[in-house]
């Protein structure tokens, strides 16, 4: 039999530009310069002048214009092998082997492989992976530019910028929607500092998780970039770049286009519907279905049915039809194909409704552009280096524009209105601030010059809160026409951007992105719309209370947008330039719903903190922010993750007059972090300098300083890992020296504060008075930076009475200068050191200050400080001639037995006024007991002594017993937490209760007593002579007949914690 006539191979100009495409910005010039110098051309050696700005098509056109389609193409594809870009001549080869020379064999033009012959079907089959591969590569490579003539598409590779990834939390309740935030960061509470993943290892074992996970679920609020980052997976897939040795083949279900695609469909028909032509090779895939990944893209785009429960497993087919959700949901359940790859999309409000189909899925956060991604996209976005460097200076200059531009979705609108205005002959003031004025501003550049005041605006918005409160995002032309619009006059009152009609769907319309439908849905409640009938509450009441301000609501955006739109700038802009009136009882309607919300909560503003100051931001209204915030005194803002959320933040608390109490909580790892850089984590974990690319912008400072300077209320303020940098410091430390700051108590931890900050807060000490504590832990101090924060703490006008300095890299050399202050002030009584390796010659230095007869020093912490028994000697000598020091913590230091021997010295003598001693985790063994218990009689003034996590076992305990038995003894306090104890210790606990009148608190979790020894202590409690009121015995196994004596003894002593 004949073969078939062969189709037409495409024509080499379109071919050979597609090619070029592919090619990186660098890798494209690298191709001009071969093709400057290649001989072959001879006299039709291209110009460089002509190649030096050309892009991929009119390098294409110059090439076939000198040389011919024929040789272009086979020039090109030598300089392939050459750049390198082999992947590019091994596909063009395969496409076109009659025609593509072997390495090394003839390349002349008269050459029998450069005839032109065409390649038929007759031909042996091409690998089924490389005809898929090219499939993706021709659907995914280039996408259409929204903002382009119909018909003109860009490269995917050549838009796309990296965005910053981050492993997220496993629980839903954690995850944060916010669309104007550049990232999301970790921890919440005590979950895991966050780190960031690169795309490449989505799929791999960390230390977390040995084995490779099966379902990775990628969350981000809107505008974040999921789906470009999906599109772009399936690309780098196809051209080798990603997942190479891990995945044959990586299938794309759009779950907006799956929802409206058949009503029922099974998972057969799922990937037969992802290959490019019928007779997929089915059989052949599901060889090896742990080869295979399913990108599933916008789960939050589908109904509540995907959450149903599945069928009968028994009755659980490949082959059976359901609806879409439902065939969806038994995927993620694995029902069915238990062992297909799995990564899922979805904004961060429909997370709760996945974790619950998931089983174990490794969850990663979408914090949008990171590091210098941001100048990356301008020069991506924008052709030519001139009009990028414009607009991209002139969005530096305006900080809070630039902050914004961190969303991907938001810096395209920037960008896409930058573009219109310098081709309208430059770029104008007047920049957006909020993420609210952003959309308008696209709008604006959407409406004529002189836009009519259309009747049907209305039933544009409209349209979109319908579609907000029926979770739809698809429209038919009758639900337009019922709205009172036609798909010609929406395309005309928004010049076609705004609706754009689905591919395959030629009757559906979609708002150009999810978040310009709930922009258009809460312009329909400004605008008056949905008000009922007098006497009920308002639509925007109603519309608030089912928000709740919950940032995991569907509704979170919407009511962002409807604060935006309240603003006076952008209600100006509404009314006068567009003719739509906003209805004038919203703006009281959203005060008297935030004011009631906010009376619930007393006097405290915690939950719901920073979505609440969210909303407020997008106001710009002080006046209005003042009354919502007026009454509160204490203010604790948590998960400040993203630079938006610090710079929405400070801005709020200037409007907070009562606040007595601030606190702003920052998370683990910062949206701006550099991709790559590892989260900080561990308590040994020493923080590194700032750069000050990575600080934050001076707004932030500016509107603390400011409350500093207003706010006579505040006393203390806490701001933990804000990266305050240096300048932040430096304007902070303005409004600490003002005359009106009344600030007694300010913590900046993990703030990214260097030795250059130092000078400016030791000008703050001197300066404020009321200043009385301070804590930098966590911040790269050094030697240098001590230094320079020491000549204030000596300043006679300095009154601080408590700084801590953890983990601030400080050294030994660093001790002489915090014992010269030791020495001088005449108020520094509290001192923390913790996790600085000042070693034992550190603590020599130190004693010179502690033994000096104006130290006032009582408290001194002194954990993770490198020390040795060395260090004892000398502060036994402290002991006895310091007359006010009366609480040391030396945990985690290597002392063992010697060091204690030698400290308990210092404890018996008469001049020793210590009254806690911390000594966990410490080495310590029985001999270290048999010391202690002298010193427990020798000291009538020691009344708190923690040995946690110490090896003393039960010899250890029995001799500590005779000591804490003795009449001198006044201990009150005893912690012996994981000190290898058994129910044979419980013998002489007892006796010890029995006999001590002091001892009130007993912790003793997480040792071997079992139920023998606790019911020994049981009798011994049930005594009216035993004064313990304390008893924790968390981390035992306790049968219930323990359990049950344990909760008699409750009930006859309701005076007694027993913790268990």
């Amino acid at each position: 039999m004949d073969a078939p006539p062969c189709s037409p191979p495409p024509p080499l100009l379109y071919r050979l530009s597609t090619y070029l495409e592919e090619l990186e910005a660098m890798e494209l010039k690298k191709f001009k310069l071969y093709v400057g110098n290649m001989a072959d051309l001879g006299e039709d050696r291209i110009p460089w002048g002509r190649m030096e700005m050309a892009g991929p098509l009119e390098m294409a056109q110059l090439l076939v214009r000198h040389a011919g389609p024929s040789k272009a193409w086979l020039l090109a594809l030598g300089v392939f092998q050459r750049i390198p870009r082999k992947d590019l001549w091994e596909r063009g080869r395969r496409e076109d082997p009659e025609r593509v020379p072997l390495p090394g064999g003839p390349s002349s033009p008269g050459s029998r492989s450069m005839c032109l012959m065409e390649v038929c079907p007759g031909a042996p089959r091409e690998d089924p992976r490389e005809a898929y591969r090219a499939y993706v590569r021709r659907k995914f490579r280039l996408m259409e530019d929204r903002n382009a003539r119909l018909g003109e598409c860009v490269n995917l590779s050549h838009r796309y910028t990296r965005l910053l990834l981050v492993k997220g939390p496993s629980s839903p309740t954690r995850a944060q929607p916010r669309l104007a935030d550049p990232g999301r960061g970790l921890p919440r509470a005590a979950a895991p500092p966050a780190s960031p993943i690169q795309v490449e290892a989505l799929f791999e074992p960390d230390e977390e998780r040995p084995e490779p996970p099966l379902t990775v679920v990628l969350q981000g609020a809107a505008g974040m970039g999921k789906s470009m980052l999906a599109r772009k997976a399936m690309l780098d897939w196809a051209d080798g770049r990603l997942f190479r040795g891990r995945f044959d083949y990586v299938f794309y279900v759009d779950c907006r286009e799956l929802s409206q695609g058949p009503a029922a469909q099974s998972a057969r028909d799922l990937l037969a519907g992802c290959w490019p032509e019928p007779g997929a090779p089915l059989r052949q895939l599901l060889r090896a279905p742990e080869r295979l990944l399913l990108i599933v893209d916008g789960f939050d785009e589908l109904g509540p049915a995907t959450c149903a429960p599945p069928p009968a497993a028994a009755g659980l087919r490949w082959d059976e039809r359901r609806p879409p959700a439902l065939l969806l949901g038994s995927l993620l359940r694995r029902a069915l194909l238990p062992r297909l790859a799995l990564l899922v999309t979805t904004r961060p409000s429909a997370l709760g409704a996945l974790q619950a189909l998931l089983e174990h899925p490794r969850h990663v956060e979408l914090h949008g552009f990171a590091g210098g991604a941001r100048e990356e996209y301008f020069g991506r976005f924008f052709r030519g280096p001139e009009p990028a460097g414009r607009a991209l200076a002139f969005v530096r200059d305006r900080e809070p524009l630039f902050t914004l531009c961190r969303v991907p979705l938001v810096c395209w609108i920037v960008c896409t209105c930058l573009q219109q205005q310098l081709a309208a002959g430059g770029l104008r003031a007047g920049p957006p601030r909020t993420t609210t004025a952003v959309y308008l501003l696209y709008l604006r550049s959407l409406l004529p010059p002189a836009p009519p005041r259309c009747a049907g605006r209305r039933g544009l918005c409209s349209l979109a809160a319908h579609g907000l409160w029926s979770r739809q995002l698809l429209f038919h032309e009758r639900e337009l026409r019922a709205h009172s619009l036609e798909g010609a006059d929406v395309s005309a009152f928004l010049n076609v951007h705004v609706f754009q009609k689905d591919i395959g769907c030629e009757q559906l319309y979609s708002f150009l992105h999810l978040s310009f439908q709930e922009f258009f849905a809460a312009m329909f409640y400004v605008l008056g719309g949905g008000d009922p009938a007098p006497g009920s509450g308002s639509a925007v009441t109603r519309l608030l209370d089912e928000y709740g301000f919950s940032d995991r609501s569907f509704l979170a955006l919407p009511v962002r947008f409807l604060c935006g739109l309240l603003s006076a700038e952008l209600r100006g802009y509404l009314e006068d330039s567009l003719g739509w009136e906003v209805s004038p009882r919203v703006r009281d309607d959203v005060l008297g719903w935030i004011r009631r919300r906010a009376g619930s909560q007393g006097t405290t503003l915690r939950h719901g903190a920073l979505e609440l100051f969210s909303c407020l931001y997008e106001i710009q209204d002080e006046d209005f922010i003042r009354e919502a915030l007026g009454h509160f005194q204490v203010v604790v803002v948590s998960d400040v993750a993203t630079t938006m959320d610090h710079v929405v933040c400070a801005f709020c608390v200037r409007s907070c007059p009562s606040a007595v109490v601030l606190h702003l909580n920052g998370a683990a790892c910062r949206g701006d972090q550099e991709e790559g850089t590892p989260g900080t984590s561990g308590a040994h974990h020493l923080p590194t300098p700032l750069p000050d690319r990575n600080a934050l912008p001076d707004t932030y400072s500016e509107h603390l300083a400011a409350t500093l300077c207003t706010n006579t209320h505040l006393v203390e303020l806490a701001l933990s890992r804000s990266a305050l940098g240096d300048r932040g410091v430096r304007l902070l430390c303005q409004g600490l020296r003002h005359p009106s700051c009344r600030l007694q108590n300010l913590r900046l931890k993990r703030c990214g504060v260097s030795s250059l900050a130092c000078q400016e807060l030791a000008a703050a000490l001197v300066a404020n008075q009321n200043l009385l504590r301070m804590d930098v832990s966590g911040n790269s101090l050094g030697p240098e930076g001590v230094a320079l924060l020491c000549e204030g703490l000596r300043h006679p006008r300095c009154r601080l009475q408590m700084l801590q300095l953890r983990r601030c890299r400080l050294e030994a050399g660093a001790c002489r200068e915090v014992a010269s202050v030791l020495s001088t002030s005449q108020h520094l009584e509290e001192l923390d050191l913790t996790g600085n390796a000042v070693g034992d010659e550190g603590l020599r230095l130190l004693g010179e200050g502690l033994r000096h007869p104006d130290c006032k020093l009582r408290t001194l912490w002194l954990k993770i400080c490198h020390l040795t028994a060395a260090a004892c000697g000398d502060l036994a000598s402290v002991l006895s001639v310091n007359r006010s020091l009366t609480e040391l913590d030396l945990g985690l230091n290597e002392l063992g037995d010697p060091g204690v021997l030698l400290l308990c010295e210092g404890l018996q003598h008469p001049a020793c006024q210590l009254q806690t001693l911390r000594l966990s985790i410490c080495r310590l063994g029985p001999a270290a007991c048999d010391a202690l218990s002298a010193g427990l009689q020798g000291s009538a003034g020691l009344w708190e002594l923690d040995l946690s996590f110490n090896d003393l076992g039960d010899a250890g305990l029995q001799l500590l017993g005779a000591g804490l038995r003795h009449p001198a003894c006044k201990l009150r306090k005893l912690w012996l937490d994981s000190c290898g104890l058994t129910a044979k210790a419980c013998e002489d606990l007892s006796t010890t209760l029995g006999a001590s009148q002091s001892l009130t608190e007993l912790y003793l979790t997480n040792n071997a007593l079992g139920d023998v020894g606790v019911r020994l202590l049981c009798r011994r409690l049930r005594q009216s002579s035993c004064k313990l009121r304390v008893l924790w015995l968390f981390g035992m196994d306790l049968n219930k007949g323990t359990h049950r004596r344990l909760a008699a003894l409750r009930g006859t002593k309701p005076h007694l914690d027993i913790g268990c």
